[in-house]
Formats: structure tokens, C-alpha cells, sequence
């Protein structure tokens, strides 16, 4: 059964390292790609929170004010990742991505006074180490970097809200929340892009939404079964190098050295933060770290 578990999930890694692939290959702008990636996810998720949990659980919103902040930051945070992924190489913004958890663990020390452990402390390093690297393999350093590196703050910010969050409701019932609150969010953006909304970009989306989203997730929570959550989070990380693999097979976007060793640096990063994290659930992705979703 370990087994499962691991297939499980190396392929909701492999599902969200490909998420940038399929942003790009829908031709969207990021915000109308988000709308549609979470119209598409937001009725299987809310089928898996009620099954999970309940109906009356998942109306349980008190306090609210954590799952709303944590659903504008997950918005904001996709809406920066895949905006800056057509710009600028997906192995630099992939790295600057996956410092996200990072800001996680400093807010948390800060606001809600929790232990700065010797792991954390290296994890701390390696991953603004990594984004040293990555940052100098990138040819030229405009403005879409600095986009990268907020969708890593939105990322930590998304991952410490939802911490906050599930003190109080389950994991998946704040997921399904977030996604919800994410439709509202990013409903304008509909009006404010000019954009060709095709079959294609239709299909592109809805394939994201439901398989990189709502089943990617369940593959996740389905792997708890049967491996550790470190484990689970460790496996999660590698996620990085699949979306870096992926870039360089499907768009030809051959990573540098530099960009290389910035994605085992923040790889590594993960991997002290998760065995620094091995007594809590290392949320992940839109919540797990949550949490933490991409």
C-alpha cells in the first residue's frame, strides 16, 4: 500500500509541475487562465469537501476572516505565477515560486510565535541561497522577476493565512472555500483582459482545473493514507523539477547552471522545512501548507 501512496504522489507532483506548461499553451491572460482553472476545479472540490467532511462542517465559517485572506492570496499568487511564466524562463519563476514557504515559516516565528527550529533556519537559507542562483541565470532582470517573486509572497502568505485557517476548519473545506472566494476574485478579469477565448484555451483550462486541481489534490490527501505527510511533502517539492524537466522538453527552454542549482537549493529548502514540520501537516499546493496549490 506504501506503494500507492508514492505513485500517488509522484503524480500530483507531476500534475502541478506541469500546471505552467498548460497556462502558457492556453494563450490566456493569467488572471481569465485562474477564472477558468477555478470554475473548472470548484465542483469536484466541493463534492470531496462535503463527502469528506460534511455539509453542515463546511458551513461552519467562524472566524471567516483567515479562509477569506487566504483565498485572495491564493488568487493573487496564481494570478503572478503564470502571468510571469510567459515572460521570463519557468525555471527561474518556479524557483522564486517555491520560496514561498519560506515567507510561511517567518510569519508564522513572528505572528503566531512558533519555534524557529535549526532546520527551518537552514531552510531559510538555502531557499533565498537558490534564489540568488536562479536570479543570476536569468539574462536579464526586469520587471517580470520582480512578478516572480511576488507570487512566491503570495505564496508564503497564502500558506500562513491557511495555517491560521485550518486551526479552526478542516483542510479541504478551507480549499474549497478558497476556490470559491478565488471565482469572485477573478471574475473582472474577464472584462479588463482582451483575450480570444478558444476550444483550445477552453479544453487547456478545464483539463487544469479538474485534473491539475481537483484531482491532483485528491491524489494527494489519498497518498496520507498510506505514507507519512513529511514524505508526502518531501515527494511534493519535486514537483520544482518536473515543471523545470517539462519546460525544457515541451517549450525548449534549456535551464542554465545557475537556474539548476538554484532548484536544488530550494529543493532542499523544502525538504528542511518538511522534516522541521514533521509533527504538523505540511499543507500543500492551494492550501496544503496550507496548507498550501499551483
Amino acid at each position: 500500500m506504501k506503494k500507492r501512496g508514492l505513485i500517488e504522489m509522484f503524480t500530483a507532483a507531476f500534475l502541478w509541475g506541469s500546471t505552467p506548461i498548460m497556462s502558457i499553451l492556453s494563450h490566456l491572460p493569467s488572471g481569465v487562465f485562474v477564472f477558468l482553472r477555478v470554475i473548472f476545479a470548484f465542483p469536484f472540490l466541493l463534492y470531496f469537501a462535503i463527502k469528506k467532511t460534511g455539509f453542515k462542517e463546511l458551513l461552519k465559517l467562524k472566524p471567516f476572516w483567515p479562509v477569506f485572506l487566504s483565498g485572495v492570496m491564493l488568487s493573487l499568487n496564481w494570478i503572478f505565477l503564470f502571468w510571469a511564466v510567459n515572460f521570463i524562463s519557468i525555471s527561474t519563476v518556479i524557483v522564486m515560486y517555491y520560496t514561498g514557504p519560506i515567507f510561511t515559516i517567518i510569519l508564522s516565528v513572528i505572528f503566531l510565535r512558533e519555534k524557529l527550529t535549526k532546520n527551518l533556519i537552514i531552510a531559510v537559507f538555502l531557499a533565498f541561497l537558490g534564489v540568488l542562483f536562479s536570479v543570476k541565470g536569468e539574462i536579464e532582470i526586469n520587471k517580470y522577476v520582480l512578478i516572480a517573486i511576488f507570487s512566491g509572497v503570495f505564496y508564503g502568505l497564502l500558506g500562513f493565512f491557511s495555517k491560521i485557517a485550518t486551526k479552526y476548519h478542516k483542510a479541504i473545506d478551507v480549499t474549497a472555500w478558497q476556490v470559491f472566494i478565488s471565482i469572485f476574485l477573478t471574475f473582472p478579469f474577464l472584462f479588463i483582459n482582451d483575450f480570444n477565448l478558444t476550444t483550445e484555451a477552453v479544453i487547456v483550462s478545464a483539463i487544469t482545473g479538474i485534473v491539475h486541481t481537483a484531482i491532483a489534490l485528491f491524489l494527494w490527501y489519498d497518498s496520507l493514507n498510506y505514507i507519512k505527510v513529511t514524505t508526502a511533502s518531501i515527494i511534493a517539492f519535486s514537483d520544482l523539477f518536473f515543471a523545470i524537466l517539462l519546460a525544457w522538453i515541451v517549450l525548449g527552454q534549456v535551464p542554465n547552471v545557475y537556474q539548476i542549482i538554484g532548484g536544488i537549493l530550494v529543493f532542499f529548502a523544502g525538504v528542511f522545512m518538511s522534516v522541521g514540520e514533521i509533527k504538523k501537516p505540511v499543507l500543500r499546493k492551494f492550501v496544503l501548507e496550507e496548507g498550501k496549490e499551483g
